[in-house]
């Protein structure tokens, strides 16, 4: 059977004489005839002859997966909508992308759907539409401003779940997926249907406020998505060690930059199990890198997947650079999105945004971001570069800097701090650690310490809170 998109997917694997539990939630599960049988009900639920957006937003993954499916296969386009985002969020992103329906939170004047009403009618054959029609909708982090909505296509969303596959994740029928990143944006069509497609169970859970070794242990879990900062929150906990984190046999990182000290712990933790990807909502994989690479090349994140290409460009072009040197890395691949909603097409290579250059073996480095290379006092300094080495003080588990508007030096660096331990180090002795290692200019003219960072939906730091924080209380 030649698989078109992810609804033929679940079909395909319904149909299948062996049956598993395909998701696990609080003590629910779902198997994969469930989700098929679900899926043909909230069809008949939601076709109505168009194929206007249904707005999904609800913290229970099984809903959300069925009201995913249903939306689809009644020709119809699903929106995710982290359930964490305000009520004024969703409801601007519902006029937006002129949703007629939601599926979870409530809206005044829109057709709400419960779970319980998407699944009470009869199965129907699902609504056939070409591949290259429009599929999910997914919003951008949105860190610095309102998020984007990306608009992918059901071939895209199905080339999505394949990438573990490409990149040879270590995920087996009968292995058990621990995700804990929001199942609402680029995770959900990449990491979920790339674990049910190789019939392993998906467990949705937040992070505990326990011990994470304990959770890992009680629920099975063989592999799991750990970004840097969730790995320094784990390793603070418990010291990554106990029965729960030996079975781990896959350990999949990204959504951030790994650093040289976390990517060092995480390899001698895990040897053999460690796969850094490199991707986003408009191109959910696009390249990986699995330990050796990590470790035989530091600051890698590896050589594109098949089917994928990257290139780093001049800024403001697509001419290419020599091999190298630094650029803007411009990606494309069979699971690269369509477009914003709203805004014209998208062209046939995607601006990452991201600096990076490519060594002779063809090993993609990523250095930075475009937007956080700033001007201060006419010299130029990377943000990211600043809180790698707030970072590496050993008393700091994270650290995030930003530029503001100075009157005198045009721009001027603050940085926002979470510590260790409580009260371990102050503004004064992370001033002096800064201004040991760069440059006067390059040093921030403030340190906030809080006791944790702000972070966006899909783990990353939050720029946008950082700058609303700065704005009520400046230094």
């Amino acid at each position: 059977m030649i698989l078109r998109d992810l609804t033929d997917l679940v079909a395909f694997y319904g149909d299948a004489e062996r049956d598993w539990i395909a998701l696990e939630q609080d003590g629910r599960t779902a198997t994969m005839r469930e989700l098929a049988r679900w899926m043909g009900s909230a069809a008949a639920t939601l076709a109505d002859g168009s194929d206007d957006v249904v707005a999904i937003s609800t913290p229970d993954a099984i809903e959300h997966t069925v009201g995913f499916l249903g939306a689809l296969a009644a020709g119809r386009r699903p929106m995710l909508v982290d359930p964490r985002h305000p009520d004024a969020l969703l409801a601007e992103v519902v006029v937006r992308a002129g949703a007629t329906t939601t599926v979870g939170r409530e809206l005044p004047g829109v057709e709400r759907r419960t779970f319980e009403e998407l699944i009470q009618r009869p199965p129907v054959t699902r609504v056939r539409v070409p591949g290259e029609t429009t599929g999910s909708l997914l919003l951008t982090s949105g860190s610095t401003g309102v998020p984007k909505i990306v608009v992918r296509s059901r071939a895209a969303d199905l080339a999505a779940a394949h990438n573990f596959r490409l990149e040879r994740f270590p995920v087996a029928p009968g292995d058990r997926f621990w995700l804990s990143a929001p199942f609402t944006g680029s995770p959900y069509p990449g990491v979920v249907w790339g674990c049910l497609l190789a019939r392993t169970t998906v467990v949705f859970a937040a992070l505990p406020e326990e011990s994470i070794g304990e959770f890992l242990a009680e629920h099975r879990i063989t592999a799991t998505f750990l970004g840097p900062t969730a790995t320094r929150l784990a390793y603070q906990r418990d010291g990554l060690e106990g029965p729960g984190w030996d079975q781990l046999r896959g350990v999949l990182s990204g959504g951030e930059k790994l650093d040289a000290p976390t990517a060092d712990l995480m390899t001698r933790r895990w040897p053999g199990a460690v796969y850094l990807g490199y991707g986003m909502t408009e191109v959910s994989q696009i390249s990986v890198a699995p330990e050796e690479v990590l470790r035989e090349r530091p600051g890698s994140v590896g050589q594109p997947l098949p089917l994928h290409q990257a290139q780093i460009a001049d800024f403001g072009s697509d001419e290419p650079v020599a091999v190298g040197e630094e650029g803007e890395i411009l990606v494309r691949g069979p699971d690269m999105f369509t477009g914003y909603l709203g805004e014209e097409a998208a062209g046939e290579w995607f601006r990452t945004g991201d600096l990076g250059r490519f060594d002779p073996d063809g090993y993609l480095y990523v250095t930075g971001r475009a937007s956080n290379i700033v001007q201060v006092g006419g010299n130029r300094v990377s943000t990211e570069e600043v809180a790698a080495v707030i970072r590496a003080h050993p008393e700091v588990a994270n650290a995030a800097v930003i530029a503001l508007d100075d009157s005198t030096w045009t721009t001027r660096l603050e940085a926002f701090v979470a510590l260790r331990t409580q009260g371990a180090a102050d503004a004064a002795a992370l001033d002096t650690w800064v201004r040991e290692r760069l440059p006067a200019y390059k040093v921030p003219r403030a340190y906030r310490i809080l006791d944790e960072l702000p972070t966006e939906s899909a783990g990353k730091i939050s720029l946008r809170a950082l700058h609303e924080l700065a704005a009520r209380a400046p230094a």
